[in-house]
């Protein structure tokens, strides 16, 4: 057992004894198949459960045309309004996927949220997520992931062992009776339909990202009159079968980004000719691919992993859906052609260990809307031929996919284009690489009451935007009036360049568990602490002397300097220290997105005060050294005073080791 697993064990079975020592309180839900449960998602600092928000399930037919073919559990939660007379009528959410959870993701983002000013908001993880019983998860592609993450495998390899792990999965749900053909678009709008009847609501709002938007728009043709308004946010058109034009939107959100580099003077500058850069990166490491670390931070486990020209491609795909890594998207390519990987290292991470998106549902819902297709007859023209490298055996094992999931088909109305005259809010990033601006104005055609918005900062989603939440709220305050889109007239992406950010991946090594980081802060502060308490000493013996009333003994002009270098060494240190942990907690707090790759330019000063530091550390090892020469210094002090130099010297080589005294230069 390592380390890091056991102190995990450790906490683990800390917070489990908390858990059951201090039980939340529940709400009584009383719609029909309604219980109340303990929340299954952490819930937001700030908000008691039972007090600001609720959760439970609620139970539904597997198929509502056949009630007698089992039953689902629906997930879900209530955030109450801080509104104190809240309006009837909440905003109901839907995340995207298919096959992602609205309770993993949407209660951390919507604790301080305009949205929740005037109306309660309703979470739910639709049938076949995380949260939802049961869950189509596929641990056997997840293994997968992980047995071949550090080989070189052929396009061919790659698409085999995954077509493979993914109809295992297949096999192993039906055989324990799950009926794949009941998780499907529409089940899952009656669900929410469902969920409205029971908790008592005559009219609901509706937010819908991603898949949630293709989710909206059946739920707008089978409900209408459920419905009051609806936000459609990184839309999905009914009419277009988004996967297989993928490629396309990718070629076009990575041309965007190019140019918006391009035309930024700073960017431009630090970046000069990004997208020749980036794709001579990308053939470099085809034919020498590196070793990198991968972390799971769930389970503390590091895992070896192959950077190549494919994995490259993916990395900044993934980093185009969101839009706080937007601006550090250069500067990750440029250090991945200078050998730095910490922050490739950390994004991959993220995205290659993340479980909460169901691939079981993926299929059972695309393959059901969307799963015939012939892949030769796609279009291909105008893409960026590396993009197109391997792309046609991709979709034709996605198509074998389908094939071999053997689900009902729901028929050519649902791929129809929706028309109604419910207020709608269509909002789209310009930077995103699977939704594309275009999407929304298409999917808007068939709309009578509709306002549509491009954000010209975002990549996948606005949700989180302060800009884009205060437009949704306007809107749904007054759906039939155009919301107040000033504030979109100072947005853009400030890219960050090497002379935004002070480079100390010590920390987000730390972050990614390495055990090497891990031990260099975990030695630093130790040796910093044992240091400081060392210099308690000075002032002991400065009063032992007063009240002794014993006379100090004559020392030379360095004698005399040697205590006070010492204290402000340690006064440097302190502050030095106190400075780094603050500006972090702050970075966290405010979800700098900087944390993943050091510190703002502005804390400069705290590495400074850590070189100055240094400095005195050696100052006060050659006094040391002065003293045990010289005739003026008891024993005892002589060998306090190494001590204290000693220490002084270990927390430096700590610094040194650490970056903090290179960061600079």
């Amino acid at each position: 057992m390592t380390w890091k697993r056991f102190v995990g064990m450790v906490l683990g079975a800390l917070l489990l004894a908390f858990v059951f020592a201090v039980q939340p309180a529940q709400a009584q839900f009383k719609g029909p198949g309604l219980e109340a449960a303990p929340c299954m998602f952490t819930v937001p600092e700030g908000m008691l459960e039972g007090q600001d928000l609720a959760c439970g399930y609620l139970t539904v037919p597997a198929k509502y045309e056949q009630p007698e073919e089992g039953s689902i559990r629906l997930a879900f939660a209530v955030i109450k309004s801080s509104a104190s007379n809240p309006q009837s009528d909440p905003i109901f959410f839907a995340q995207g996927g298919p096959g992602g959870s609205t309770l993993d993701l949407f209660p951390q983002l919507l604790a301080e949220s305009p949205l929740r000013g005037d109306r309660d908001l309703v979470l739910f993880d639709q049938r076949g997520t995380l949260y939802s019983e049961p869950n189509l998860a596929c641990p056997e592609v997840f293994e997968e992931t992980k047995r071949t993450l550090d080989q070189d495998l052929s396009d061919e390899e790659a698409n085999r062992y995954y077509k493979e792990a993914v109809l295992a999965c297949r096999d192993r749900m039906v055989s324990e009776g799950i009926d794949l053909s009941a998780f499907n678009s529409l089940e899952n709008a009656r669900d929410i339909e469902a969920l409205r009847v029971a908790l008592g609501y005559d009219q609901i709002n509706f937010y819908g990202v991603s898949y949630g938007t293709l989710l909206g728009q059946h739920l707008m043709r089978e409900f209408p009159g459920s419905l009051r308004s609806v936000i459609l946010d990184a839309v999905v058109p009914s009419q277009i079968d988004f996967n297989f034009q993928a490629v396309r939107t990718i070629d076009a959100s990575m041309s965007a980004l190019f140019n918006a580099c391009a035309v930024d003077a700073e960017c431009n500058g630090a970046y000069p000719d990004l997208e020749k850069t980036f794709f001579d990166l990308v053939d470099r490491l085809d034919a020498n691919p590196v070793e990198i670390a991968l972390s799971d931070f769930n389970t503390g486990e590091s895992y070896p992993a192959l950077l190549d020209g494919d994995t490259l491609l993916s990395t900044l795909t993934q980093g185009l859906y969101s839009t706080e890594l937007l601006p550090l998207l250069p500067k990750m390519m440029i250090d991945v052609g200078a050998g730095r990987y910490t922050l490739i290292e950390r994004v991959l991470s993220l995205v290659v260990f993340d479980q909460t998106v169901m691939e079981g549902m993926y299929y059972s819902v695309i393959c059901a809307e969307d799963g015939v297709y012939k892949p030769a007859e796609v279009d291909y023209s105008g893409i960026r031929p590396r993009l197109l490298e391997g792309e046609v055996e991709s979709s034709q094992t996605f198509s074998d996919v389908c094939q071999a999931w053997r689900v009902d088909q729901l028929g050519d109305r649902v791929d129809q284009p929706v028309q109604t005259d419910i207020p709608v809010l269509v909002m789209n990033g310009r930077f995103d690489p699977v939704t594309p601006q275009r999407y929304g104005e298409l999917t808007a055609e068939t709309f009578t009451n509709h306002f549509i918005f491009t954000f010209p900062n975002v990549g996948h989603g606005t949700i989180g935007d302060s800009c884009a939440e205060s437009m949704m709220a306007a809107f749904i305050a007054d759906p039939m009036q155009a919301p107040d889109s000033s504030c979109m007239e100072t947005l853009g992406i400030d890219f960050i360049s090497g002379r935004d950010v002070i480079d100390f991946p010590v920390v987000i090594r730390a972050l990614n568990l390495d055990t090497m980081s891990l031990l260099t802060l975990g030695g630093l502060i130790i040796l910093a602490l044992i240091f400081l308490f060392s210099l308690l000493g000075f002032p002991l013996a400065w009063l032992i002397r007063v009240v002794r009333s014993q006379p100090g003994r004559p020392t030379p002009l360095a004698g005399k300097l040697a205590p006070w270098l010492a204290v402000l060494a340690g006064a440097l240190l302190t502050a030095s220290l106190t400075g780094l942990v603050v500006a972090m907690v702050q970075m966290v707090q405010d979800n700098d997105i900087l944390v993943l790759m050091g510190y703002p330019a502005g804390y400069a000063w705290v590495f400074a005060l850590a070189m100055v530091f240094a400095l005195i550390s050696l100052a006060l090892l050659g006094l040391s050294v002065a003293g045990w020469m010289g005739q003026y210094w008891t024993t005892l002090r002589k060998v306090y005073f190494t001590l204290v130099s000693l220490l002084g010297l270990g927390v430096t080589l700590m610094l040194l080791l650490s970056g903090a005294l290179t960061a600079l230069l």
